[in-house]
């Protein structure tokens, strides 16, 4: 056995070498494809989570919920209701990020807010999946009654 290494040492040390590239090649091309795809389940897993927390808050603040943004005159109450629909907002950016068939269900959320969204614009400095969103939804605007 001893011989044979002896003879065929310069074709195990190319082989050697053959295998290290080859395993270096796959290195390079597995590795990062691994921290891409934990990277996209941490984004995904964190969108899960807000959105958790979004439907928390709208368990416990209903009247945030099913506010009618033109009957609020009290400042905190218009405070609470703009962070409410920022929030929502933030998740709908957070979600469709992660999938596209997100897409209906936050528009469903976003159509009970269209008068605050019409009369305020807060969605232009949002991201332009949530714009193009918003500004679909906002065809209504029109016909969207502004507070008197």
């Amino acid at each position: 056995m001893l011989n044979w290494l002896k003879r065929h040492s310069e074709a195990l040390e190319g082989l050697g070498g053959l295998a290290t590239a080859f395993a270096t090649v796959t290195a390079l091309i597995v590795i990062p494809y691994q921290i891409g795809q934990s990277d996209r389940i941490q984004r995904d897993q964190t969108a899960r989570e807000i959105y958790r927390e979004f439907l928390n808050l709208t368990v416990q603040k209903p009247e945030l919920a099913n506010a009618d943004f033109c009957a609020l005159k009290d400042p905190k109450e218009q405070t609470a209701y703009a962070a409410y629909v920022e929030y929502l907002l933030y998740t709908s950016e957070q979600m469709i990020d992660t999938s596209p068939d997100w897409r209906a269900p936050m528009a469903s959320y976003l159509e009970d807010h269209m008068v605050y969204l019409c009369s305020e614009g807060v969605w232009d400095a949002q991201s332009p999946d949530i714009k193009d969103l918003v500004a679909e939804l906002a065809l209504s605007c029109e016909a969207e009654q502004a507070c008197k």
